[in-house]
């Protein structure tokens, strides 16, 4: 069985999106597709026993809503950790609750896995990785704050309902994002990011 559309749930189809949302009200259009990572299918793999019933969100780390640099670094990795423990969770509660809604592919990829888990399957694996963070802190004229990350994802697998592996996402190597934050209501915000060329 091949899972349809499944590549379309990873960082990197999000980095090649690039940067399309804003604050609340105020997204831009989609400007198409974002391209799609190689998505293999798998077969005769022993069922997997399910979705770990223990899963639990990371907590936000303390210092993560200061308004420094140190503060947006810190929300920076709890945030990439909350989008890992949705895919193996279909849990978006936290990562939305610090996320603006305007969050084009924000949206995209929780629906994306929304479906999957509908369907009966789960997902294992894709764990995301923040290998470096830089930002001046200098907030631009709406008080958005840019930084560059470098990130990298684990092998994605999705087991449809039976258990058994039914596609393969390629794992992310180290790749080059632009995030895209802002500090209000004191706490930090993720407002979207993307690829360096497309922000």
């Amino acid at each position: 069985m091949r899972m349809q559309r499944m590549g379309t749930v990873v960082v990197a189809a999000l980095l090649l999106a690039g940067c399309q949302g804003s604050e609340a009200g105020n997204s831009p259009p989609a400007s198409g597709e974002a391209a799609r990572p190689s998505v293999s299918s798998t077969s005769g793999t022993a069922p997997s026993p399910g979705p770990p019933a223990d899963l639990q969100p990371p907590e936000k780390p303390l210092g993560a809503d200061a308004e420094t640099q140190e503060g947006l670094e810190a929300f920076t990795r709890y945030w990439f950790e909350l989008l890992s423990y949705g895919y193996e969770s279909n849990d978006w509660t936290p990562l939305q609750a610090v996320t603006d809604r305007g969050c084009d592919t924000c949206t995209n990829v929780i629906g994306e896995v929304r479906k999957h888990y509908e369907s009966g399957g789960w997902i294992t694996g894709g764990r995301i990785t923040v290998n470096s963070i830089s930002t001046t802190g200098n907030p631009g004229a709406r008080g958005h704050i840019s930084s560059n990350v470098e990130l990298e994802q684990a092998e994605l697998k999705y087991l449809d309902q039976s258990g058994r592996e039914a596609a393969v996402s390629d794992a992310l190597p180290p790749t080059r994002s632009v995030i895209i934050a802002v500090h209000k209501n004191n706490r930090w915000v993720m407002l979207d990011f993307g690829s360096p060329s497309s922000t």
